[in-house]
């Protein structure tokens, strides 16, 4: 009986728990040890000012789905959305259907759901988790990795496989730029945004917003807001801004926030309470650091994913999809290649650099910032569907559809629109 590979994950967000979900499914091949930085959910409350909502499409979905439970037991704590309702100043809200249902959920649910499963699922002697533990060091050559707990205790272990599912800081990624010659180029988005969480009914008020739709509010200055349905009546949010220009900058009071979300977005101005005011007073303002690789392995046994790999803006909600697609993929290559890591590793960067390069171009350019242009993205996207539905194999829906409610690889739908994305990219140059 051959001896059991053993994968070492760096990172227990969603791509890593669900990449150990698929390794350990595929019998006595692997065992498993993830190792996280941040402490343990399972030991209390995750911290708030760390989480943000989450959408969940066809492609995110479906990665779920291969693990038989695991999409009922997200959605068990999630809620279905059918659309979004677009808010803009001096306009009536615009009500986007969505073909498909969208699953939207919270980060830290979503990591707490996997791990519970994951736990339950598998004993300890194929599975390891160890938190509050920082990745130091890398030695490709003895195929080992360090470590340093939040006691400062220090140790070193081998690998048979490393993934890094480390975020867009990834010391994995790192390690390899660093020894290894890999290109990487990161940039912050111009954006920056804190993270809120409002009612989603006010009964003093008689207000509430749909519990089936996401809301979005556009400002004139591109100051943008988008709340997301939860359970328990919640609204799971953020507001974002240009990073040089913080619409709350030098309020220093609960009311003056209040007051500006009354003014600027007034169905959640109402739904906000001054104790939610103040929460967003003091949360820390976070940015999004973009990251594009000429690939993703290095050698037959290192691997990155997820935002390690090809961390995105967040303008159309695929960063985490993305994630879970690649989990999806390198399970196919997985099976092409019978667990050879020597064959599965370069095949797979050539199989996901053109769809994450796709991807990064998809996200910063879909949507406009320029006005005239946003009429005509709305236009665009009716035209796409009525021309769609009379003519389903002829003409395909709009990006911003073919994103969210088909599985089409993110270079296909970069090939579609293209015209569309170097239109929108000469507007914001």
């Amino acid at each position: 009986m051959a001896v059991a590979q053993k994968a070492i994950i760096i990172g227990a967000g969603p791509a890593g728990l669900l990449l150990a979900h698929y390794l350990l499914r595929r019998g006595d091949r692997y065992c498993v040890e993830l190792y996280e930085r941040r402490p343990d959910p399972r030991q209390g409350e995750m911290s708030k000012a760390r989480t943000f909502p989450i959408s969940l499409q066809e492609r995110g979905r479906k990665a779920i789905r291969a693990i038989p439970g695991l999409e009922e037991a997200i959605a068990a704590q999630s809620v279905f959305c059918q659309g979004t309702m677009i808010y803009r100043p001096k306009s009536k809200p615009r009500r986007i259907p969505r073909k498909n249902k969208i699953l939207c959920t919270d980060r830290n649910e979503l990591v707490s759901i996997l791990l519970q499963e994951l736990t339950q699922r598998y004993s300890s002697d194929r599975l390891k988790i160890q938190f509050d533990c920082t990745c130091t060091q890398v030695d490709a050559t003895a195929k080992t990795v360090s470590f340093e707990s939040n006691t400062e205790e220090q140790f070193t272990t081998s690998y048979d496989v490393l993934i890094g599912a480390d975020g867009a800081k990834s010391p994995v990624r790192e390690f390899l730029v660093q020894n290894t010659g890999l290109e990487c180029e990161q940039h912050y988005i111009p954006d920056a945004y804190k993270s809120l969480s409002v009612s989603r009914i006010n009964p003093e008020k008689g207000l509430s917003a749909e519990p089936d739709l996401v809301h979005a509010w556009t400002l004139d200055n591109n100051t943008r807001l988008l709340l997301v349905p939860q359970p328990g009546d919640r609204l799971q949010g953020t507001l974002i801004f240009n990073a040089e220009n913080n619409p709350l900058e030098g309020f220093s009071t609960p009311e003056e926030v209040l007051a500006f979300f009354q003014e600027k977005f007034p169905l959640c101005g109402e739904l906000m309470t001054l104790e939610e005011a103040d929460t967003v007073l003091k949360r820390q303002i976070a940015r999004i650091l973009t990251v594009r690789c000429d690939r993703f392995h290095e050698g037959d046994s290192i691997l990155f994913i997820g935002d390690a790999a090809h961390a995105v803006s967040p303008s159309i909600g695929q960063g985490c999809n993305s994630a879970l697609e690649d989990i999806f993929i390198l399970d196919q290559v997985l099976d092409r290649y019978q667990d050879d890591w020597s064959q599965v590793l370069p095949q797979f960067s050539q199989q996901r650099i053109p769809d994450a390069h796709a991807l990064q171009d998809l996200s910063d350019y879909s949507f406009p910032r320029n006005k005239r242009l946003i009429f005509e993205f709305f236009f665009r996207l009716q035209l796409g569907r009525l021309l769609h539905r009379w003519f389903p194999q002829q003409m395909k829906p709009f990006v911003f559809d073919l994103v969210l409610d088909t599985d089409i690889s993110y270079s296909e739908v970069l090939r579609l629109n293209q015209g569309w994305i170097n239109k929108v990219k000469r507007s914001l140059a």
